[in-house]
């Protein structure tokens, strides 16, 4: 079988070490993100006086020395043409582009105007680096929610005159709240206009879904991305929003994609007997799920893939390297894939790349 076409639904660039004086207007050069060293000598950006991400204390992020395994070392996430030969070497046609630091941490960020001046100098960078091929590197737009009509008219610079392809945002911030929260409504309008997915990815949040209970970060880490994901999709489905904009796209990252056929599930169960609660939905919940709105991200390793697809519809997933965090497995990443054969016959190619074309419009 000859290799298919891969598009890497959500790799990710490193903007911790970047010169952000560069690229911030006056008078928030002031306040740029800085890079210091905690009490172990570990790495972290300081904004807004704190530490992110958070490294110690319930709800710590820091997962750094926790690693028994990481990937090969790179220079990729801030150098474009070491990124495009590391995607040469996996076999990645075109790079969906996610930030890390900044990006992640955005949100949650109390000093509003602050937060909208770093995304507008995150995303000028972010479009210097796309430039080095524009045809395979694909920006995703750093949006501050937490103030919506900023958001919508970040997104909409971004995409007319940067081109990048979607908005990126965690499941919740410090101001707008939830996904559902109808302050948001500008934000998925210009989305919708603008034909780009608002793609939810977990963010370095303060708390994130159940972090408040934990000071391990391995408890930390396993419990955020997918309880943070399932929140996200209950507001974005059972709240409205997809009713409310029926061209919208959303695509649920990170998180491997067993969690899903058990919350379709579960919202269905509870529409079945709590309907009243609910009556803006003209379908069910597991309907607006598998419909062309809504994708997801997988891991490579899932060994519930194959009940995943037939659950929830060849259509609906996505791959995604997560390039090049701790947890991925460059430059093998794309290879464990295309091993595999225990995968509905077709259902490669539209994993790989088919699905990815028609959520980012490629």
């Amino acid at each position: 079988m000859s290799r298919p076409t891969v598009i890497d639904a959500d790799g990710h660039v490193q903007e911790k070490y970047i010169r952000w004086e560069d690229y911030l207007e006056e008078p928030y050069r002031s306040q740029a993100p800085r890079v210091v060293k905690d009490n172990h000598g570990v790495d972290f950006l300081m904004v807004e006086g704190k530490l992110w991400p958070k490294p110690s204390g319930p709800g710590v992020g820091n997962v750094g020395a926790g690693y028994s395994r990481r990937p090969q070392a790179t220079t990729g996430m801030a150098d474009p043409v070491q990124r495009l030969d590391d995607m040469d070497l996996e076999g990645i046609d075109t790079a969906v582009l996610f930030g890390t630091n900044v990006f992640l941490s955005l949100a949650y960020y109390e000093d509003t105007d602050n937060a909208c001046a770093l995304a507008r100098a995150y995303n000028n960078w972010l479009a210097e680096y796309c430039s080095r091929d524009r045809d395979r590197l694909k920006g995703v737009a750093l949006v501050p929610v937490q103030e919506p009509l900023e958001a919508a008219r970040e997104l909409r610079r971004c995409v007319t005159e940067l081109g990048f392809v979607a908005a990126g945002t965690p499941a919740h911030s410090s101001r707008g709240g939830n996904l559902d929260n109808p302050a948001h409504r500008p934000f998925f309008a210009a989305a919708e206009e603008l034909n780009v997915p608002v793609c939810i990815h977990v963010g370095a949040g303060r708390p994130a879904a159940g972090t408040e209970r934990s000071t391990n970060a391995f408890f930390n880490h396993v419990m955020t991305h997918p309880f943070e994901q399932m929140i996200g999709a209950l507001c974005i489905v059972a709240g409205g929003v997809l009713d409310e904009f029926p061209q919208l796209r959303v695509a649920f990252l990170e998180a491997g994609a067993g969690w899903v056929p058990y919350w379709i599930e579960r919202m269905d169960e509870h529409y079945e007997y709590m309907q009243p609660a609910v009556p803006w939905l003209r379908k069910t919940p597991g309907e607006y799920m598998r419909s062309e709105q809504v994708f997801y991200s997988f891991e490579p390793d899932e060994q519930t893939l194959p009940f995943v697809l037939d659950f929830v519809g060849h259509d609906r997933l996505v791959f995604a390297s997560d390039y090049n965090h701790g947890d991925c497995k460059f430059p093998h990443t794309v290879s464990s894939m295309l091993e595999r054969n225990d995968l509905p016959e077709g259902a490669m190619n539209r994993i790989m790349s088919e699905n990815a074309r028609r959520l980012y419009r490629l």
